[in-house]
């Protein structure tokens, strides 16, 4: 399986994304791999013009669950206005957990940082409203994860969990979690699934 796009990620059209998924001949094992390739301006003195290029910014490669595709998704995860990416990497909870690895765009560098604890969160989505990513975390209770990004990794500072009852939690100054609210569950006014986008006070 192949996924190539230059037209929507990073600086549009000038940013190119390659990722192969691919099985290893002899023990089995499934990889992906990305490269990474900015535009490249070169001025050739001989024909008196100038010759376009992509340069390889970055390459990773991973391993793979063997079960699922790509399912490559680019969206803007930091509200930079640059889109970045994600692939799926796995999958958990009985399918309803989709790992995923994220990749942010760095218009500075132009190039790409890999969120390494990515892949602990899943279903992650950006939440416009507090300007941050969400994470919904489907065990026995529904977990919703707001996460901050803190150089190459993600940071959580609060989390709605809905069991039989709703514990809002947030992280203080020491970087302990604690219960700023905490109310029982409601089957017809809150919703088991739904992902919170404020959680002081907790809205839908």
């Amino acid at each position: 399986e192949k996924f190539v796009d230059s037209l929507n990620v990073g600086r549009k059209g000038k940013t190119k994304v390659e990722i192969e998924k691919f099985r290893h001949v002899k023990n089995g094992d499934v990889f992906v791999t990305l490269n990474f390739y900015d535009l490249k301006d070169i001025w050739v003195e001989t024909k008196g013009s100038i010759f376009h290029t992509w340069e390889l910014k970055n390459s990773f490669k991973f391993i793979k669950d063997g079960v699922t595709g790509l399912d490559v998704q680019i969206s803007d995860f930091n509200n930079d206005g640059f889109n970045d990416m994600t692939y799926q990497s796995g999958i958990a909870g009985r399918g309803g957990n989709i790992v995923m690895t994220l990749f942010l765009y760095e218009p500075k560098n132009k190039d790409f940082i890999h969120i390494k604890n990515s892949d602990n969160y899943p279903n992650l989505s950006f939440n416009s409203k507090l300007n941050c990513i969400n994470s919904v975390i489907l065990t026995g209770s529904t977990t919703t994860a707001f996460l901050k990004i803190k150089k190459d990794s993600l940071d959580e500072f609060a989390r709605v969990d809905v069991s039989d009852k709703i514990v809002v939690e947030e992280k203080d100054s020491t970087g302990k979690f604690k219960i700023i609210e905490e109310k029982l569950f409601k089957g017809k006014d809150d919703d088991f699934y739904k992902i919170f986008r404020n959680y002081k006070p907790l809205e839908y």
